[in-house]
Order: structure tokens, then sequence, then C-alpha cells
């Protein structure tokens, strides 16, 4: 099992060889190219070259100071045979040079950057031939070759990590990536969201991720089948003897005593309640397909449900800035999560008291709050009163005939529509806030 710390070990050396051969093979290549180029030539070997060309090769001179110049070097020529118009012109200082090497035969003068070196030679038919080579100097020279041979060595180097990371770079990412995409569309709802097999011939440390991705998709998808599975089943073994159950209350009025039948039928009828409640509770791959006006759904809401606040004696006091509030949504399940806050809302607050609905509306947030005159929760019941099945018994009890479902279906539609939901006292009772964000509206 070829591990990836192999891997990474294997690249790394392949890339040091690499980077030794290719220096290697560079630096035979500018040896042998020194001895056919001027810039390669030590300033002894142009000395010798250009004492050469003088004596043997006279013709040659004008192309060879030619030459010499692309190189930052100059090369002057006297001849003593020659009168002065028949030669190129020379600066005084040029000509105390030559003359000084009537007497010296050599003349040597190096700076830092600059040398400035003299010759006095014989020619072929024994006339006096004087040259003045004006180049850089030695330590020039090593700098240029030092950088010269570093600049391409640091390129190669440059060159062959470059390739060698950017192989192993994409061999990471490029399985990093479809397991990422993988766990996003896991994390999205898509229960079949599974990630390619990766090296079929190997097996690393990234394949055996792979492996355990989808074998945590596979037990997760199971689960949540066989949980879907079971809500389904137990509903349907509830619901055929409760339907059992109240036609024998039924036959049974005309036998028995009849208030101990309707607490029967009141008993059944609640749990029937439930388990409706409990099949209402909304997918969590909900669709938002639609884009409407959220003022014009709380309006169509509480004018729904006027009948039953009056029926208590009770108010709805609804106020709104009267713009727009464009949001994405599941019409129905928005709808049924709103009505469910405002019934909740008329359920809890006391006979001729009122509640208050307000909307308000901005480009990037809407938010709606509902605050009724209601006992209350107390304040360490409050973060978990949208888990399903949460009660309060202190404030809410079982006799008031909430089963802990509602809230719980309110949190989950709100959070589908990317909103938030929040519950808190208020002086006189209980407000709920739910914000949802604005719809974008293209142009």
């Amino acid at each position: 099992m070829l591990k990836l710390y192999w891997k990474i070990f294997f690249g790394f050396w392949l890339t040091g060889l690499l980077l030794g051969g290719g220096a290697l093979l560079v630096n035979r290549q500018l040896q042998q190219d020194l001895s056919h180029e001027i810039a390669g030539l030590s300033p002894a070997e142009v000395i010798n070259r250009t004492e050469f060309i003088i004596r043997r090769l006279p013709e040659d001179i004008p192309d060879w100071q030619i030459r010499l110049a692309e190189n930052d070097i100059q090369l002057q020529v006297k001849y003593s045979h020659k009168n002065s118009l028949s030669q190129a012109a020379l600066t005084a200082e040029t000509e105390a040079i030559f003359n000084r090497l009537d007497g010296i035969m050599h003349y040597e003068q190096s700076t830092f950057s600059r040398s400035q070196v003299g010759r006095k030679l014989k020619s072929a038919n024994g006339r006096d031939i004087y040259f003045l080579l004006d180049m850089p100097s030695i330590n020039i020279y090593q700098l240029r070759n030092f950088a010269g041979q570093l600049a391409v060595q640091l390129a190669l180097a440059l060159s062959v990590s470059a390739f060698a990371c950017y192989i192993l770079a994409r061999y990471l990412t490029r399985h990093l990536k479809k397991i990422s995409a993988a766990s996003q569309a896991l994390a999205q709802g898509d229960l079949s969201a599974r990630v390619e097999r990766i090296d079929k011939g190997l097996s690393d440390e990234l394949t055996l991720l792979a492996q355990d991705f989808n074998q945590m998709a596979d037990a997760l998808e199971t689960a949540m089948n066989n949980q879907r599975r079971l809500v389904r089943d137990i509903s349907h073994e509830l619901r055929s003897p409760l339907a059992r159950l109240q036609i024998a209350l039924e036959l049974a009025r005309k036998k028995a005593a009849i208030s101990e039948l309707d607490n029967i039928e009141q008993q059944a009828n609640r749990l029937n309640d439930m388990i409706g409640q409990l099949l209402s509770l909304p997918s969590d791959q909900m669709q938002l397909d639609d884009t409407i006006d959220l003022s014009e759904l709380v309006e169509s809401i509480l004018e729904d449900s006027q009948l039953e606040a009056s029926n208590k004696h009770v108010t709805l006091k609804y106020a709104h800035d009267k713009k727009e509030a464009l949001i994405a949504a599941n019409v129905t399940q928005l709808h049924s999560a709103i009505e469910n806050i405002v019934r909740n809302a008329i359920h809890y607050t006391p006979a001729n008291s009122s509640i208050e609905i307000e909307l308000n509306t901005s480009n990037l947030t809407h938010s709606l709050r509902v605050r009724d005159q209601g006992p209350g929760v107390p304040a360490e019941d409050l973060p978990h009163i949208f888990e399903p099945f949460y009660r309060v018994d202190q404030a809410r009890n079982r006799k008031t005939g909430g089963y802990g479902i509602g809230l719980a279906i309110v949190n989950r539609v709100i959070s589908s529509h990317n909103g938030t939901v929040e519950a808190r006292n208020s002086q006189q009772g209980l407000e709920l806030l739910v914000e949802l964000p604005a719809a974008t509206i293209e142009t």
C-alpha cells in the first residue's frame, strides 16, 4: 500500500535528482560554449587572442574590434609605420599610454570595475604595433559568470520544483475537492452524495478518507430512511386502532356513561391530532420556488384568524410600514408556520386582551414580531421550546392542549427559508421574532 508519506518522500527526492542532473547538464553546456564565445573568455584569453590577431591576422582587426565592443571591450590600435591621417583619432590619454610603451613594452592599470592593458608588438614584417584594451576587470568577469550560472540554476530549480509542486498539489486538491463537494451536497440534504473512487489501483490516506466518507454517508442514508419509515409505520399502526376506537365509542355511548366515553373520545382525538402534527413536520429539502410579499401573507393569516380571536375577545393589533416585503418562499409551509405562531399567541393570551403583530422591512431582512399577553415561559426553558416534544409544564401544561410540536415545525420552516426565529419574554407575555432574508430582485 503506497502511503501518502511515501508519495511525498519520493516526489521530494525525484525533484532533487532532477535539479542536480539539470544543473550538471547546464554547467557542462556552459563550459563547452565558453571557448567559442567572447563573453566566456577570461581577460588573459582576450589579451592573447588580440595579440594573435594583430600579429597574424591584421585584416581581421576591424571585425575583432566590433565583436569586442559588443562585449563592453574597447580596442584601440596604432601602427608606427602609418601616417596619422590613415589611422583612427586617438585620445590624449591613449596617446600618452602608447608613448610610454616605447620604454616599458607592457602597460596595465586596473580599478575594481575596469582594466586597461597596453602592449607594443612586432608585426610579421618587423613593424611596431601598439594596442590598448579597455575591458571589465576580472572581478566583473567573475561576478558575471557567477550571476549567469546562479540565475540559470535558480530558474531551473524554480521550474522543476514548480512542476513537481503542481503535480503534488493537483493530486491532493483534486481528491480533496471531490470529498468537499460530496460533503457539501450531503450537508444540503442530498443523501445520495458519494465520493468517486480515488486511485483504483492504489490505497493511500485520501483513498481511505473517501471510503470512510462513503461508508458514513451510507449509514446516514440508511438511518434517515429507517427513521422516516418508522414514523410512517408508527403513524399507520396508531391510526388504525384509533379509528376502530372511535367507532366503538359511538356504539358504546348507547350503553355506558356518556361523560366517561366523551373523555375517551377527547383523548383519542388528541392522539390523532398529535399524529397529524408529527406527520406535518416539513422536510429539510424544502424548495423555495415562489417569491411572495410577506406583508400580504401576514394580512391573509390575520384575516383568517380574526374569527378565532373574536370568539375569545382578543384584539389583533397589526402594524407595518406599508412597504413591499418580498421573500423567496415555499408558500404552503411558510403560511403554516406563521399561522402556527399567531394561533399559538391567541391560544395562550387571556380573554379580553390583545396581541401585537409588527412587520418591519429593509433591503436585507424582513422581521415579524408577535407579542402575546400570556404567562410567558421560564427563562431556563426558552432555549428548548423549539425542540420537538419539549413541554413547559409550569406555564403551558398539558391542559392547554399543546403537544410540543408546533414550535418545532415553525423553527424548521423558518430555518429552511434561511431565516431565524427567536423567543423571549416581554413585560406582558411571550414575544416571537422571525427574521427572513429579503429576496434578490434581478434587473
